[in-house]
């Protein structure tokens, strides 16, 4: 199917799945350069018209969470679902290559999928299929997919989909509730606490209750569930904790055009926080330009293998694949993240709008005017004139194409991992 092109429009890059009801694809978005995922939902199989539901489910949800519904079509044969595409990786994928996880770790990703299922049910939807599979790891924010057994309330036939060893007992008797999603969220923290889980006595008492057989004997609301673990997270009462657990802080670079040194900023902030704060610093390179490794043959010669990660003067520097190894340095207990991104891509946009602090840097000398006007326009007003930081290495500032939060003129110093005098000042002034 790989390089198929669907409706003159989407060409299909990969096959993420093909089961009883059809397949799952990665797709591009011929015009726009867009992934979308496409859900090709066969006819003649059982269940046809409950798979179909997903989408008119989508249509009426508005969570950054939850994937966004762009089109469906139709042919003879097949319905189509066409769906944002939430990038990240699975959370049954993410587990499988880690041993331990923290509790704050836990904590803080099941709070957010008791937020995302609590604006389902406030909806009136029931979403009855929790599990790894379906939740998306996207740095330090979940996403939810497949809404393919979801159900509203007001429309129940008692015909409800589900996964053996998540689904409450008594979804398999049609009487599903909004306890039958506690339930499932309970299963998820059972995956992530895995061997250790009588050693986190919080978290499993909060496990136990959550996957009572009974629904009576489990949290009444997912809003009361979210309450407790919260609780485990910050500390109440006499257990609270003198310190909040940390949340790392996120900065994102990215460069207008080629060749406009977004890497030597990373290595520039980078150095300028670890001089300045205690704390962990992780430099990731996302942009598959292997910046970071050029780094350090430059420092240690061509002869020596480049690791995927390493040390360079107390700072962490790593060469990803792709955006989930931010998860992974989050959960490490990272308290800083600079994540480099390189040239724009319209597929960054998701992952360096979650930032803090974000940075877009190149010059405005006149070949490069129009990559700049194109990079402004394709971010929201709102987002270019609030939230984004422009970096400018040449040309005149008079020439930017639009406003932003805060505008520096930063030279270079020869030393990329030693900022001058002038570059700290600036920095300075910036954080």
């Amino acid at each position: 199917m790989e390089n198929e092109l669907l409706f003159g429009k989407y060409r299909i890059l990969q096959l993420l799945a093909n089961g009883s009801g059809g397949e799952v694809v990665l797709a591009e978005h011929k015009a726009l350069g867009e992934r979308r995922i496409i859900k090709r939902l066969l006819k003649n199989r059982p269940f046809y018209e409950e798979r179909k539901r997903e989408a008119y489910t989508l249509k009426l949800l508005h969570h950054a969470a939850i994937p966004r519904i762009y089109d469906i079509e139709e042919d003879e044969t097949a319905c189509y679902i066409i769906e944002e595409d939430m990038g990240g990786e699975t959370l049954h994928d993410f587990l499988s290559g880690q041993k331990c996880l923290p509790t704050s770790f836990i904590s803080h990703y099941s709070i957010q999928l008791c937020e995302i299922i609590e604006y389902l049910h406030q909806n009136g939807i029931l979403y009855l299929d929790v599990k790894p599979e379906n939740i998306i790891i996207c740095g330090d924010k979940l996403a939810l997919i497949d809404f393919g057994g979801a159900i509203r309330k007001t429309e129940y036939s008692g015909v409800v989909f589900g996964t053996q060893g998540y689904a409450a007992p008594e979804q398999y008797d049609g009487r599903a509730e909004e306890r039958s999603d506690v339930y499932g969220i309970g299963c998820v923290i059972g995956v992530m606490l895995g061997a250790e889980s009588r050693n986190r006595k919080e978290l499993f008492k909060i496990y136990e209750r959550c996957v009572q057989e009974i629904p009576a004997k489990r949290y009444p609301s997912v809003a009361m569930l979210k309450r407790e673990l919260q609780a485990v997270l910050y500390g109440t009462g006499k257990r609270k904790r003198q310190k909040s657990v940390h949340s790392p802080r996120y900065i994102g670079v990215i460069g207008v055009h080629e060749g406009a040194e977004s890497g030597a900023l990373c290595t520039l902030l980078a150095a300028h926080f670890n001089d300045r704060e205690s704390g962990r610093i992780a430099c990731i390179d996302l942009s598959g330009q292997q910046i970071f490794e050029r780094l350090y043959e430059s420092l240690f010669g061509t002869k020596r293998p480049v690791p995927g990660s390493f040390l360079l003067q107390g700072v962490c520097y790593v060469t990803a694949e792709n955006q989930s190894v931010i998860g992974t340095f989050a959960a490490k207990g990272y308290k800083t993240l600079i994540l480099h991104f390189g040239v724009w891509k319209e597929r960054h946009r998701t992952e360096f709008l979650r930032c803090d602090s974000r940075f877009i840097l190149g010059n405005l000398y006149p070949w490069h005017l129009q990559e700049w006007r194109e990079l402004t326009e394709s971010l929201h007003d709102r987002e270019v004139q609030h939230e984004l930081t422009a970096v400018i290495t040449g040309g005149e500032r008079e020439m930017l194409p639009a406003r932003f939060q805060a505008v520096i003129e930063l030279p270079f110093p020869n030393d990329v991992l030693l900022p001058n005098r002038k570059t700290e000042k600036i920095l300075r002034k910036v954080f």
